[in-house]
């Protein structure tokens, strides 16, 4: 893979009614025109105009009628190259076609990510914008869509610059000891560098401290329906869905395995997992599928624990780790009033009566109680590791700082800034980039 080869992709999913063709590099807009043919000229009409034309293979044969075709000169385009879009209908033949001949007269097959690759290889996105595209791409849910926009904006990136920029100041402070010893100079008070170091390590912290909702909301959580045979799990499940997911049955034992669904409650993304209900005595088949609950169970994030409301609160199994947050379900509820001081949750799962607050009690145990809106941006698990690096060579350096170590302060200050640019991609290894970007689409 070179970075200065002019590439095609699909930049649309396959079997859409329209599909667009996407190419970037120098030779982009020849490549296009050799394929592409309108009553207008694609490469002297001006730039960023929709035009209208055909897909004519040079032999004549024509592959889409009807096509669109506009031009992006570099650098002001999407990757900061030549790019050319040509918006074709969603024919699979046609395009396979078109794909083909573009291969075989001048472009490449684009890598997953390479677009965005280029965009951030020639400045047009920093590192941890061009990760939200790819969020942006995945996200589940409307907070998780926030998410991805605002890191887009480039406000994450941004603040880190002015923090890397401020740490350079204390950098060439620590490094003008070092060079002056014995001059009068007008150093900066020794007590505010330190007041500094550990405003900025304050800082980190708290980006450090939405690590936890960029981890839910990119990734999503697993929450498990649990409890005993013939409560109502699949039942809840399909309520939750607002669809029939899980054949309900009123015989004991009808789910014999895991059933799996999506679905946003209360703005985060979950995978709902229906299990069989616990119990003994099974026969080898039901035994089968509590085993695979039992797994669920294992590792899920939250469980719903549901029982009768009809009858007393059913203990929690041994088989659900202590440290996985549970809620308590009473199903059944207009069947029976709790008596007081049982702290089941009434819910009816025929009916939807009591999910409001299942929502509300689950989005309190997730955020703590904190409004996952509140912050501005959430940092990924790459970026986490990377503050909590961050602040381990702030702490060193302002211990230095501390006893007059001005070298040593300076070799802290040093790694510091440069795990912040593994943030933001000003000093990222080529083999992270690699990873980063293998996980977007192909045409993205």
């Amino acid at each position: 893979m070179h970075d200065n080869d002019t590439i095609c992709a699909l930049a649309t999913a396959p079997g859409g009614a329209v599909a667009i063709i996407r190419l970037s590099g120098p030779q982009a807009l020849p490549v296009a025109v050799a394929l592409w043919h309108g009553q207008r000229d694609l490469a002297t009409t001006a730039p960023r105009t929709l035009l209208t034309g055909n897909l004519v293979l040079p032999e004549g044969e024509m592959l889409d009628a009807e096509c669109l075709a506009v031009y992006m000169p570099g650098p002001h385009s999407y990757t900061g190259e030549d790019v050319v879009e040509l918006q074709a209908h969603g024919g699979s033949c046609a395009l396979r076609l078109a794909l083909e001949f573009l291969e075989t007269h001048g472009a490449r097959s684009a890598e997953p990510g390479e677009f965005t690759r280029r965009a951030f290889l020639n400045g047009r996105l920093d590192l941890t914008q061009a990760e939200a595209v790819c969020d942006l791409i995945q996200a589940s849910s409307a907070q998780s869509l926030r998410l991805a926009n605002r890191q887009l904006a480039g406000e994450f990136g941004k603040q880190l610059q002015d923090l890397r920029a401020k740490l350079e100041d204390i950098l060439a402070e620590c490094e003008s000891h070092l060079d002056f010893p014995e001059e009068d100079l007008d150093w900066i008070p020794l007590e505010e560098l330190h007041a500094r170091l550990e405003q900025f390590q304050s800082r980190l912290w708290e980006w450090l401290s939405t690590a936890r909702a960029g981890e839910i909301l990119r990734g999503g959580l697993n929450l498990a329906i649990a409890g005993p045979p013939n409560v109502g799990k699949s039942s809840l499940l399909n309520q939750i869905l607002g669809r029939n997911r899980a054949i309900v049955s009123p015989v004991p034992g009808t789910t014999r395995d895991t059933i799996e669904a999506d679905a946003t409650i209360a703005g985060m993304p979950l995978r709902l997992i229906d299990t069989a209900g616990l119990h003994h005595g099974a026969d080898d088949l039901e035994q089968e599928g509590i085993r695979r609950s039992q797994e669920v169970l294992a590792q899920a994030d939250i469980i719903l624990w549901v029982t009768d409301a009809t009858t007393e609160p059913t203990p929690l199994p041994q088989e659900i780790p202590a440290a996985t947050p549970v809620l308590a379900l009473a199903n059944k509820a207009d069947l029976a009033n709790l008596k007081p001081g049982d702290t089941r949750l009434p819910v009816c799962a025929l009916t939807g009566q009591g999910l409001d607050k299942v929502y509300a009690a689950l989005e309190k145990l997730v955020w703590d109680g904190r409004d996952s809106r509140e912050t501005d941006f959430a940092v990924s698990a790459r970026h986490a590791a990377l503050l909590r690096e961050a602040a381990g060579h702030l702490q060193e350096a302002d211990q230095a700082l501390r006893l007059e170590q001005w070298e040593l302060a300076a070799i802290s200050l040093r790694l510091a800034i440069a795990v912040l640019g593994n943030v933001t991609g000003q000093t990222v290894e080529p083999d992270v980039l690699g990873k980063i970007f293998s996980r977007f689409c192909i045409g993205k």
